[in-house]
């Protein structure tokens, strides 16, 4: 009798943290849809200057996992898509990259990524983005 007293309860455990996690995700991915414009690069340990075009690009997260990211510099739109599981935000464009959400809010995207550099050595770079208005 107590095992199965025991596997109910731990069952019950089981279902209440998947579905606190499930609801935790929904809530980020709210905050994510919006459009974010680039406004600082970090590569490494050094700050990256950003040009006058570079801060114009943005990442268009819209609802139903679509997005449009807009490279400013060479006045392109390129129609993606995106997901969030478990503090990793994929953007399909990017795949098999992948970002890591650090700081999400109504005015603050911070993202980070990991990638070998051209050296063979783990370069991790952050970008923080800004909520646009526009």
């Amino acid at each position: 009798m107590k095992a199965i007293v025991f596997k109910i309860v731990a069952f019950s455990f089981l279902l209440f943290a998947v579905f606190s996690c499930e609801e935790e995700e929904e809530k980020l991915d709210i905050q994510l849809v919006g459009k974010w414009k680039l406004s600082e690069k970090i590569v490494g340990s050094s700050v990256a200057a950003l040009s006058e075009c570079e801060m114009q690009s943005t990442v268009e997260l819209k609802e139903k996992n679509l997005c449009t990211l807009y490279d400013a510099c060479n006045d392109l739109s390129i129609n993606s898509g995106w997901s969030y599981k478990s503090d990793m935000l994929n953007i399909s464009e990017y795949l098999p990259a992948a970002f890591y959400v650090d700081q999400v809010d109504k005015t603050t995207l911070t993202l980070r990524r990991k990638d070998i550099s051209s050296e063979g050595t783990l370069q991790v770079t952050v970008l923080k983005y800004i909520r646009s208005t526009e």
